[in-house]
């Protein structure tokens, strides 16, 4: 089963934070073409709603399933696993307390036509938080990987 585990575990490491990898480069373009902005912002709820979320949630069950396989409980003592899981905890709860607000809120301001002043002020510092909750995830998921592949005795 170990095997089964760890396969589902990977796939939903790349299904749930490619997109990561690339989101910045379309949110560049939709900077250059804000006109299109929305439809990014929405797109990007909508897959984070449907696949990166719950695929994200699935691997702490994976993760568990692959800890029971390969020496049970204490492996959750070796200090490369907790730290993992403590960054991978705080994403998480980052991803769902912070992030999905503030997203939600950009996607209601910017769902309507700019005003004859432009978007509301407050969407430039929305956007802001987004671009560095995106930085600080990815840096996260980069440590994540780094702790499981290289699992370092610290």
């Amino acid at each position: 089963m170990l095997q089964f585990w760890l396969f589902l575990h990977i796939l939903g490491a790349i299904a749930a934070f490619g997109f990561g990898f690339y989101a910045p480069i379309y949110g560049a373009m939709a900077a250059r073409e804000p006109q299109h902005g929305n439809w990014f912002l929405r797109g990007s709820k909508r897959v984070s709603d449907i696949i990166i979320i719950p695929v994200a949630l699935s691997m702490a069950v994976t993760g568990v399933l692959i800890v029971l396989e390969t020496g049970g409980m204490r492996r959750f003592e070796e200090l490369w696993l907790a730290l993992a899981l403590v960054i991978y905890v705080i994403a998480i709860l980052t991803v769902l307390f912070v992030q999905r607000p503030t997203l939600t809120r950009v996607i209601e301001l910017t769902s309507g036509p700019p005003g004859p002043d432009g978007p509301p002020a407050e969407v430039p510092q929305l956007l802001r938080k987004l671009r560095l909750l995106g930085i600080g995830l990815l840096v996260a998921i980069i440590a994540i990987v780094f702790l499981m592949v290289v699992k370092p005795g610290l």
